[in-house]
């Protein structure tokens, strides 16, 4: 590990808000909107394929995409870690067996691992599930690090985080929704723990609105308003606290999300849907079962039998039917199946990665409260609420603001970038260097880029991707069907 000649920054202070669109800022978070005017706005800040927390979270933690990180799904199969269903990444008991089984679940080196080899230290203060909570810094007893779970002392690998919280601070929140509470229980572990005079070099809290809010109260609706108010609150006192601390001037605050969210206009049967082609689909190994499946408003696809000729029916399958948006799938099969794109235009070159994905088709019209973005799902929550997953653009487009010496303030830039790039640049504000990251510093080096479309026609079916380029490096910036 070398050290760089000048760092910028001595701290580096992460507040992520799960699920924020950039673009429902504006008019409800008023902090976060002044925040910007003193911060360089990357506005078109892309997320991963697939747009969700948990493969978003290891892209970020990692600064790498799922094609070497090997969380390819929130749920994926792989039969060597259980028979019975996909192993759930939201759930620390199936990382703990994955893990094991796997000989290694993360197959790259996180942001916590290279800053424990430069023996720097990493806080996280974690209000997601408890697997996105491991995933945040996957080795993070053994890099002498912390991370604070709120779902308790079983969902970390460093159960003293939460006690020391619980002793400080009483029993842990509740998990009602809008989860009010568990975000006012959040700034207080922040403030006066990570925050505290044992800081980290680099602290990172998660906030789980308004991602929560916009699944189950509806993304334009008064409480998700209100609930996206009070995480906004609550990044204004973290701010203040900063400010008030002994690193003020030597402090780097990045806010961020982690993708956005569009409206569930319908449901749909995707193993229904499939039967119809006389393809037996499920979300468990049976007897007669043909694909493996999981659902959102995207998933994988994964055969029972490796049989190129079968992925290429269940291909022409989904083809078929509106209610899919995009069909991707593995290079080595893209020949033989005519109208798909391959997995590796989204990152997706991982050993583990499925024969097909599947998208749903989604669109940038107005859902019934007049926010921009609807989908159709094949599972999650109730029609009406919010879902992520795919490559619409309300999906992809993440908040990404920085603030730090060097960078300049007010600035809004289209430059091409991405989850991938937060942790490398983290890393070059503190002066120190990396080799293994598939992202970029964004100090510098905020050029237009490059647009690129890829597209490919079956029948009635098209679709095309767009991807952002800068670099050497292709941000996905949206697809869907044409």
């Amino acid at each position: 590990m070398t050290t760089l000649a000048s760092p910028a920054v001595d701290k580096v202070v992460i507040v992520v808000f799960d699920g924020l669109r950039p673009d429902m800022i504006v008019g409800r978070m008023p902090f976060l909107e002044s925040f910007a005017k003193r911060a360089t706005w990357f506005r078109e800040a892309r997320s991963v394929f697939p747009s969700v927390t948990r493969v978003a979270t290891t892209s970020f933690a990692t600064g790498s995409w799922p094609g070497a990180h090997g969380i390819l799904n929130n749920a994926f199969h792989q039969s060597q870690v259980r028979t019975d269903r996909a192993i759930d990444t939201g759930n620390p008991d199936d990382l703990r067996l994955a893990e094991e089984r796997l000989g290694g679940l993360v197959t790259a080196t996180s942001l916590g691992q290279t800053l424990a080899s430069a023996g720097r230290r990493m806080g996280a203060v974690h209000c997601g599930t408890g697997g996105a909570a491991w995933l945040v810094n996957h080795c993070v007893a053994a890099n002498g690090h912390w991370t604070f779970s709120v779902h308790g002392e079983e969902a970390t690998q460093t159960p003293k985080a939460v006690r020391q919280a619980t002793d400080l601070l009483g029993p842990l929140p509740g998990k009602e929704i809008p989860k009010f509470e568990v975000l006012r229980y959040a700034q207080r572990v922040m403030e006066q723990i990570a925050l505290g005079p044992d800081q980290p070099d680099v602290s990172l809290v998660w906030l789980p609105e308004p991602d929560t809010s916009f699944h189950y109260r509806e993304i334009g609706s008064d409480p998700t308003r209100e609930v996206m108010a009070a995480a906004d609150a609550v990044f204004a006192g973290i701010v203040a606290e900063v400010e008030r601390g002994p690193h003020a001037e030597r402090t780097a605050i990045i806010a961020m999300s982690d993708h956005g969210q569009i409206t569930i206009t319908g449901a749909v049967d995707l193993p229904a849907l499939l039967s119809d082609a006389g393809l037996r689909a499920a979300s468990a190994p049976a007897p007669g079962v043909d694909l493996l499946y999981t659902g959102g408003n995207s998933g994988e696809l994964r055969l029972i039998d490796p049989d190129p000729r079968l992925a290429a029916r269940a291909a022409g399958a989904l083809m078929e039917r509106d209610e899919i948006g995009m069909v991707f799938v593995r290079d080595d099969l893209v020949s033989g199946i005519p109208g798909a794109l391959p997995l590796s235009l989204v990152h997706h070159t991982h050993a583990r990665s499925p024969e097909l994905f599947y998208v749903m088709r989604s669109d940038e019209r107005p859902d019934h409260r007049g926010i921009p973005g609807r989908t159709v799902c094949s599972g999650g929550p109730p029609v009406g609420g919010g879902m992520h997953g795919g490559l619409n653009r309300y999906e992809m487009n993440t908040v990404l603001m920085i603030s730090a010496p060097g960078m300049e303030r007010g600035l809004v830039t289209s430059s091409p970038c991405g989850l991938i790039d937060i942790a490398p640049t983290v890393l070059d504000l503190l002066g120190e260097e990396q080799s293994t990251m598939q992202g970029r510093s964004l100090r510098c080096d905020l050029a237009p880029g490059t647009t690129e479309e890829h597209s490919a026609a079956h029948g009635g079916f098209a679709q095309v991707l767009e991807r952002r380029s800068i670099a050497g490096r292709s941000y996905l910036q949206q697809g869907g069907r044409a």
